[in-house]
């Protein structure tokens, strides 16, 4: 492996793990309502979607 090639690695594993912090007025800004799951969804973007509906729904239900 080039060192070119092992940054690479590096830098998709910290984006891929990192989760950025959307303040609640932009949340509720761009997501009208929760996000529905698709039939392909993997059990990866299923977990995604759920923190972000749970997220949706702590701060943007009531408005």
């Amino acid at each position: 492996m080039t060192c070119i090639g092992f940054a690479l690695g590096l830098a998709i594993l910290h984006c891929d793990f990192a989760q950025p912090a959307v303040p609640a007025a932009r949340l509720c800004q761009v997501m009208t309502s929760p996000v529905q799951y698709a039939r392909t969804d993997n059990p990866r973007t299923r977990r995604r979607l759920r923190a972000l509906n749970a997220a949706w729904r702590s701060a943007c239900e009531g408005r």
